[in-house]
């Protein structure tokens, strides 16, 4: 067994040897059959290639990149580490630009995807030809023998910076900063400033005082304009001109830039959506327990500007008392800015949030430089604030528009399709929230204030109906449907039902409509409605106490709390019926009722019979689950009949629950 020499021991035999480390291919049986004066060798891992390099004298290593113990450019990297010049040429599946980059770095000698050595004397070729330069037969540097198997650009420079060699394919001379023959022979403080200079003369020392690859990016203006650059620099091996030098492998790396920072922004924006959707949690959660409409609004404004999402939120007044920007509660602050919106008065015509009003929908501004929602001396007052973007929020409940929540961000990127998919369901929020204190205070006050309108209007469906079939139309009850809808129960006396039906299905605004209730006077029709004026009154604040259809006209009492702003709900009433009027307005005093009066209240309106039957159905557990005795055994301990039990049992239930609803 020789000892190995790098191979320069066999410079003039006329036999060479090969080291083939191959997994899983057949290329080394292939070249061994037919490699003429080549004499091939083969390992199957790297481990076994060093081995073998210990024992005996090797001319030059083939390796696959893949290997059962790791990968090609490993390998040469611990040859290079112990036999720095001997010949090794590198075999890959992949043909990838990464693993040519590499390998330059690492110092391979020749590179070849396995696609382009089908024919083994393509390889022999390559492999007498890398042994030839090793030796001095052509003198060409075996660095430029591979500029065009990768679109990268490499360099020789030396620890001035001078510009040795430069080293171009045919398809990337246009990523270098000036052409190969304005290059060799200067500096690089003659191609780029100062700053830049001092910058890459720095990475080549670090690489010549690590002994290994280093890697840096930066920013290049080239012919194709600005591109990104990787660098990956390895030190040479040997001196030029007497001076260390390295080996610079410059990667357009432009595209991957770009999707990395595209996957920052979406990284971003997801953080972004996250804190939005805690932050309307947190809100939704506080406004249970918030007791009026300033109470809600004040509360939503606060917490959005304590996100640090947002520096100023205001809640502006409905469309129809609005005169300009009218901010009714307010939280943070950008320099006085809202303070000049409202200076600026009915000078800014159609605003974000009046816009907003009008039409129902969110009016966003992304980049302020950009907009054309709001005026150019607006723009300006933002921008000089270092506003970058806002947003205005209709706040509504079913068809009502109570006013809008205003946003404003010196931040850009706060305000994506998500976020305001989540912002607006905030602002429907926060008018269900409204709308249901308002509700909460007429129940709970003492005092109200009561309405009484009529109304004209033809779009009215009773109405209608009342003045076709000369009947009276009687609201008797309403029940919240989904999706914001309303069950009306009408009691109509002196039509045929079937005629009723008839038009009230044929209406418009009537989704769905049923008779229930029969009776020798008159009948109950049931109607889903998307519109009407006791939906429009509800929305608005109003309880609507009755509602009468007669001979073409409608009568409506509703009753609001006393301190609500009733000209905001007649106005708010108005702009959706115009064809009616106010015709009184007076206070009604709600009479305290103790819990012993609302219960002798309740037995007055049953018989003796209907409370033992109920007393004992409840204490026998007949309305547990399950269920402590059925029907059969409560009739049994009052000694009456199963459908007895149930005849007073219903009649009871009505009772109560008449005197619930109706009360």
């Amino acid at each position: 067994m020789g000892e190995v020499s790098d191979g320069r021991e066999d410079a003039m035999s006329s036999s060479r040897t090969v080291l083939f480390v191959e997994h899983e291919t057949d290329i080394a049986r292939s070249l061994s059959r037919s490699a003429g004066e080549l004499t091939v060798h083969i390992e199957s891992s790297a481990a076994d290639c060093l081995d073998h390099l210990d024992q005996r004298a090797i001319d030059c290593i083939v390796s696959n990149y893949d290997l059962s113990d790791g990968d090609g450019i490993e390998l040469l990297e611990s040859v290079r580490a112990k036999y720095p010049n001997l010949p090794f040429v590198l075999l890959t599946n992949e043909g990838s630009e990464h693993v040519a980059s590499e390998a330059i770095a690492a110092g391979v000698s020749d590179y070849l995807p396995t696609t382009a050595v089908d024919d083994v004397d393509v390889l022999r070729d390559r492999i007498e030809v890398a042994i030839d330069k090793h030796l001095g037969g052509d003198g060409e540097s075996r660095i430029k023998a591979l500029t065009t198997a990768f679109p990268d650009v490499a360099f020789l420079l030396d620890d001035r910076g001078r510009y040795c060699e430069l080293l171009v394919g045919p398809n990337t001379e246009s990523l270098a900063a000036s052409s190969p023959a304005n290059l060799v022979g200067r500096s690089m403080h003659d191609v780029f400033s100062e700053a830049e200079a001092d910058r890459f003369l720095a990475h080549i020392h670090r690489t010549l005082d690590s002994g290994r690859v280093e890697t840096m990016e930066y920013p290049l203006e080239v012919e194709r304009g600005q591109r990104w650059f990787e660098a990956r620099t390895t030190p040479l091996g040997a001196k030029i001109d007497g001076r260390d030098a390295v080996v610079w492998v410059a990667r357009d790396i432009t595209d991957r830039r770009d999707r990395e920072r595209k996957l920052a922004h979406q990284h971003d924006e997801l953080e972004t959506l996250n804190q939005i959707h805690r932050v309307i949690q947190e809100v939704i959660h506080e406004l249970v327990h918030a007791a009026t409409r300033d109470d809600i609004e004040q509360l939503v404004c606060e917490r959005l500007v304590e996100s640090d999402l947002y520096e100023l939120a205001w809640t502006d007044e409905s469309e129809v008392s609005r005169e300009g920007v009218t901010p009714r509660t307010r939280a943070g602050g950008i320099d006085g800015y809202l303070d000049t919106l409202i200076q600026f008065g009915n000078n800014i015509e159609d605003d974000p949030a009046d816009v907003a009003m009008q039409t129902g929908e969110l009016q966003v501004i992304q980049d302020v430089r950009e907009t054309k929602k709001i005026p150019s001396f607006v723009c300006e007052e933002a921008l000089s604030r270092g506003i970058e973007s806002g947003i205005s929020i209709p706040i509504s409940y079913g068809n009502t528009i109570y006013g809008t929540l205003s946003l404003v961000s010196t931040r850009k990127g706060v305000l994506g399709k998500r976020a305001q998919a989540a912002l607006e369901i905030l602002g429907d929020t926060i008018g269900f929230a409204i709308n249901a204190a308002k509700n909460k205070k007429i129940l709970l006050s003492d005092s109200s204030v009561e309405l009484e309108f009529q109304v004209t209007d033809p779009r009215e469906v009773f109405l209608t109906v009342s003045r076709k079939l000369n009947c009276q139309c009687h609201l008797h009850g309403l029940v919240p449907a989904s999706d914001g809808k309303l069950l009306h129960y009408v009691r109509i006396n002196g039509a045929q039902p079937d005629r009723v039906e008839e038009m009230v299905s044929d209406a418009e605004q009537v989704e769905e409509c049923r008779l229930i209730d029969i009776d020798d006077v008159g009948f109950v029709l049931e109607t889903v409605m998307s519109e009407s004026t006791i939906k429009k009154l509800v929305e608005a604040g109003a309880a609507v106490q009755s509602a009468t259809a007669d001979d073409g006209e409608v009568t409506i009492i509703a009753e609001v709390p006393h301190d609500t702003d009733v000209r905001q709900v007649v106005d708010t009433f108005q702009s959706a019926y115009p064809d009616s009027q106010l015709v009184g307005k007076r206070t009604v005093d709600r009479p305290t009722q103790t819990t012993q009066d609302f219960r002798q209240s309740l037995t007055e309106r049953l018989t003796e019979r209907q409370v033992t039957a109920l007393r004992t159905a409840y204490f026998a557990g007949y309305y547990d689950w399950p269920r402590g005795s059925n029907a059969e055994e409560v009739a049994g301990s009052l000694d009456i009949a199963s459908a007895t039990l149930h005849y007073h049992l219903r009649r009871a239930q009505n009772e109560l629950l008449s005197a619930f609803f109706d009360g």
